[in-house]
């Protein structure tokens, strides 16, 4: 090693931390590895123009446990560039130009527990690559351009927790990728160009709670795609090109508590979707969902949050919500409704907020809880074209009663009244006898 821009060196130094001893040269021009103090335990090379590491740069630094040499010039990585590294838990190479990672390249690191590789240019991912890492935990792969992963290829890291690998350039997913992970929790694959993925693909991950299928190509959700994902817990399909379920699809998930299908083409929903589901959340916003029966979430007694918002819907009644005894939120946002007819929630005991903001209400009816409604439940109502007059009276006794209260994302949770526009909702004159503007003889 050699002492590259010395002066830098002298004025930021070595700080001492709670933590260990910390050496900091970042965004300081470095060609080259520069002078490490041994008790060194965090080092941080961040953002210079390292190209190459030569053996024996961090051959003395036995105690430092984490490492960064992001945003650099590297191209290549081979194992005897760590060696003295043997505490070393964390590595980051990510925003590097590596197209290489030769095998073993990170045999010299028994400790590893997390390695950043994300904005790199690796097109292809072997088993070879990970030999000797028993404690690897986090790999971080997104912002590649990985196209190919070898049957097994990460068959070799026993302790893996979470594998990122969005943002690459994979079209397929076939049930040899991901075998041997016994320990993996959470796969994402977000934005990649994936069409089809073969059957019992993640049907060997016995501990695997997240799936991140998000912002892919995928058209149909098939019966036998998710087999074998008995521990699943969150599953999200969001911003991809779905417009059919299979009957069943989720059947094979007991653990399932988050869907997130918001943001495709689903246009007809059918309950036999939802066939063993015991989510508690589930989102079916930005679709083109334009009707819904009465029976649709039968089998769905767990949802407590459900989302149609931005949806064609355009009419709601009391029988669309049938099995939903548990629902807390229900957000209707935005799906063109202009009329909410009485007893709509009436049958929604436990409903605590309701979203129906940017809709065509031009006002509320009365009974739209029912004549026994909640303990206090939130009502979002903004961007709607409402009159606040007589009909309104209602909502305004109840938000003063205590169990009707407004919310919204503003710094305000009051609606607008349409022509009241710079007037605050508690000086508008509704024309109710027990209002704060009096009017005799007007409810």
């Amino acid at each position: 090693m050699s002492c590259v821009a010395g002066a830098a060196l002298l004025s930021i130094g070595p700080v001492e931390a709670a933590t260990g001893l910390h050496f900091s040269q970042t965004n300081q021009q470095l060609e080259e590895v520069p002078d490490i103090p041994s008790d060194a335990t965090h080092v941080s090379l961040w953002r210079n123009n390292i190209r190459d590491i030569k053996q024996g740069d961090f051959s003395q630094l036995h105690q430092c446990v984490s490492l960064s040499l992001a945003y650099n010039q590297l191209t290549e990585v081979q194992s005897y560039m760590w060696e003295g590294l043997t505490s070393l838990k964390s590595l980051d190479l990510s925003g590097n130009s590596i197209s290489e990672v030769f095998p073993g390249a990170f045999s010299t690191l028994p400790s590893l527990e997390s390695i950043e590789l994300r904005s790199n240019l690796i097109i292809t991912v072997q088993s070879d690559m990970w030999q000797g890492l028993v404690k690897l935990k986090d790999l971080f792969l997104q912002f590649n351009h990985i196209s190919q992963i070898s049957p097994g290829a990460f068959s070799t890291l026993p302790s893996l927790l979470q594998l990122r690998l969005f943002q690459n350039k994979l079209t397929a997913v076939d049930r040899n990728m991901f075998t041997g992970i016994q320990s993996l929790t959470l796969l994402a694959l977000t934005y990649n160009p994936i069409t089809t993925i073969e059957s019992r693909s993640f049907a060997e991950l016995p501990k695997f709670h997240t799936l991140m299928l998000d912002n892919t190509k995928l058209s149909i959700l098939r019966a036998d795609l998710f087999e074998g994902l008995t521990s699943l817990e969150e599953l999200l399909a969001f911003n991809c090109e779905i417009s059919d379920i299979a009957s069943g699809a989720f059947a094979n998930m007991p653990s399932l508590s988050y869907l997130h299908l918001g943001g495709n083409k689903l246009s007809v929903l059918n309950k036999e979707f939802w066939q063993g589901v015991p989510c508690h959340t589930l989102y079916l916003n930005d679709n083109g969902i334009q009707s819904i029966s009465g029976d649709m979430w039968e089998g769905l007694d767990n949802l407590q949050q459900l989302y149609l918002g931005n949806n064609p819907v355009r009419y709601i009644s009391p029988g669309m919500w049938q099995g939903l005894s548990n629902l807390e939120q229900l957000n209707l946002k935005n799906i063109s409704i202009s009329y909410i007819p009485p007893n709509t929630f009436a049958h929604l005991p436990k409903l605590e907020k309701v979203g129906l903001e940017l809709n065509r209400l031009e006002s509320l009816n009365a009974n739209i809880f029912g004549s026994d409604h909640p303990d206090k439940v939130f009502v979002a109502l903004h961007l709607n074209p409402l009159q606040c007059d007589a009909r309104m009276c209602w909502v305004q006794q109840a938000e003063e009663e205590g169990w009707l209260c407004f919310t919204s994302y503003g710094a305000s949770g009051r609606p607008d009244c349409a022509g009241y526009q710079h007037i605050p909702w508690e000086e508008v004159d509704f024309g109710c006898d027990w209002g704060p503007n009096y009017k005799e003889n007007s409810c």
